[in-house]
């Protein structure tokens, strides 16, 4: 297995994760998210723009799965700290490489991204029903920091 920098030959097989991310998605919270296509336009952004990247991991030079990271800043509120810090956007391993070790890989090269840019913490969200992603993100010492609440009118 091998995890490298995506680069644009590798968008139709990012694609393909992506409607699977989607659909899986959706399957957690129907009444919020519908199975889609992302957008092309948007991942090439992502793959030529200095302050983000696709890590993929690839087996058999197939992409197994992938890990989209942004470096971001926090918000300029005199009451908010200001920090540079990654945000992991999104996180996929497809259904047939699941269990095998591919998130965790993909999220230390995340760390390791984040460091040798000098970046002061990683976060991501994660939705409340996907009990998997959250297991795999507190093993790598992910913390809940806050919550996302709803009421529905």
């Amino acid at each position: 297995m091998n995890i490298k920098i995506a680069t644009e030959e590798n968008i139709p097989q990012i694609e393909i994760l992506y409607e699977e991310l989607f659909l899986e998605m959706s399957k957690l919270q129907p009444k919020y998210i519908a199975p889609a296509k992302q957008d092309v336009a948007f991942l090439k952004n992502i793959i030529l723009e200095e302050k983000s990247d696709i890590f993929v991991a690839e087996v058999d030079n197939n992409i197994a799965g992938f890990l989209l990271i942004q470096e971001l800043s926090t918000p300029p509120y005199s009451c908010i700290v200001q920090y540079n810090y990654a945000y992991i956007m999104d996180v996929i391993v497809g259904g047939q490489y699941q269990n095998k070790g591919i998130g965790s890989l993909l999220i230390r090269k995340s760390k390791k991204w984040a460091e040798e840019r000098k970046l002061d913490y990683l976060e991501l969200s994660v939705l409340a029903e996907n009990n998997g992603a959250f297991t795999l993100y507190e093993k790598h010492g992910f913390k809940e920091t806050s919550r996302t609440l709803r009421l529905e009118l």
